[in-house]
């Protein structure tokens, strides 16, 4: 036990007012604060503790104050001197105010964290549930998809990367792939959100640049805040033409033979910023084995180059193409030379075979 200026132990009935005891029992009580004291010392580091003395006449006599400190494995005990009430009061209650604003900053700290992790497993689930990161989409309509989905580095907050590719009711092909903007929770839902209204908006038949305008208002209205960017287009199995239209969003890439080109942007804002924005259309005309990537920007942007070097670079490397769909698709996705940890999201869609009466236009939605 370490001292300074020792004090006298809590009288008894026979005690004096200055704290001087008679016999063994100064030497009980002070075992028994001791005790206390340790009992104190193991809910934190450091405990101070005001000890009261009492007179002869059982009254309120002064306090002494005991400082316990943890040090190497043992329980310090450095007896202070006595000081007035006020004093002693006042240090007293500095000490346990300071005391209880650590213990609620770790409280509040830890419930913090806890949430974060729930609400980031939560996320991830519902990603995984509605986008599967790997994927092969069956086929129909002289078409085979192939999708990848590869979520952030270990530690990073889940996006909203997303895609979709669905057979509508007069035989033609949806193909979308977006990215809402943010991260988390929010983030996701507005995804599922964003997902599911452009699949209804486009049962009714319209063109890609009408499906944008039209979900762009739904953003903007309804949207809390949504915003993100979408690029959309519908592909006729009979005349192999896709007409699209772009959100803000990348370009989609075609590959023909060894050459891979960069298609030219329609103009269109991305989703939630201007209530009524227009969007334009282009129409691209395909080929017997030619593939079609769309992505998200996690999948090519890196910190030191441009969005066009960086474009150059994932068209370089899509070339040339797997004869299987799936595994060219996991090759691009592997030799990704994005550095951002960002989620990414590729669709590749294969044009197999000319459309045929043979060919079900009315088959299952793909996914």
């Amino acid at each position: 036990m370490a001292s300074g200026d020792h004090p006298p132990g809590p009288a008894d009935a026979s005690g004096s007012p200055d704290g001087t005891t008679d016999g063994d029992d100064g030497g009980a009580d002070k075992q028994q604060a001791v005790a206390f004291f340790r009992l104190l010392d193991q809910i934190a580091d450091s405990v101070l503790v005001a000890a009261p003395m009492i007179d002869a006449a059982g009254r309120l006599a002064d306090f002494s104050i005991v400082h316990a400190v943890r040090h190497a494995g043992l329980v310090i005990f450095t007896w202070r001197r006595r000081t007035s009430d006020d004093a002693c009061l006042a240090e007293l209650r500095e000490h346990v105010r300071t005391r209880v604003a650590l213990a609620t900053a770790r409280t509040l700290l830890a419930d913090s964290e806890q949430r974060a992790a729930e609400e980031h497993e939560l996320a991830l689930r519902l990603q995984r549930a509605i986008m599967p990161s790997d994927v092969r989409l069956v086929e129909t309509v002289g078409v085979d998809i192939a999708v990848r989905c590869r979520p952030a580095k270990a530690g990073s907050l889940v996006a909203g990367d997303w895609y979709d590719a669905l057979q509508l009711p007069d035989g033609e092909l949806l193909f979308v792939v977006g990215d809402i903007a943010g991260h988390g929770i929010e983030a996701v839902t507005g995804m599922v959100a964003t997902r599911n209204a452009l699949r209804g908006l486009a049962a009714t038949g319209a063109e890609p640049r009408d499906l944008l305008a039209k979900l762009n208002y739904a953003a903007c209205l309804f949207g809390e805040g949504i915003t993100g960017t979408v690029i959309c287009g519908r592909y006729d199995p009979r005349t192999r033409t896709l007409r699209w239209a772009r959100a803000g969003h990348l370009p989609p890439l075609l590959i023909r033979g060894h050459l891979a080109d960069v298609q030219p942007m329609p103009e269109g804002m991305l989703l939630g910023m201007e209530l009524d924005t227009e969007y334009e259309q282009a129409t691209l005309q395909l080929r017997t084995g030619d593939t079609l990537l769309l992505y998200t920007d996690g999948l090519i942007e890196r910190r030191a180059a441009s969005i066009s070097d960086a474009l150059a670079e994932f068209a370089a490397a899509a070339v040339p193409a797997d004869p299987d769909v799936d595994t060219h698709v996991a090759r691009i996705l592997a030799s990704a030379a994005s550095d951002t940890g960002d989620d990414a999201c590729l669709l590749a869609v294969r044009v197999r075979l000319w459309y045929s009466a043979g060919d079900n236009p009315t088959s299952p939605a793909l996914s």
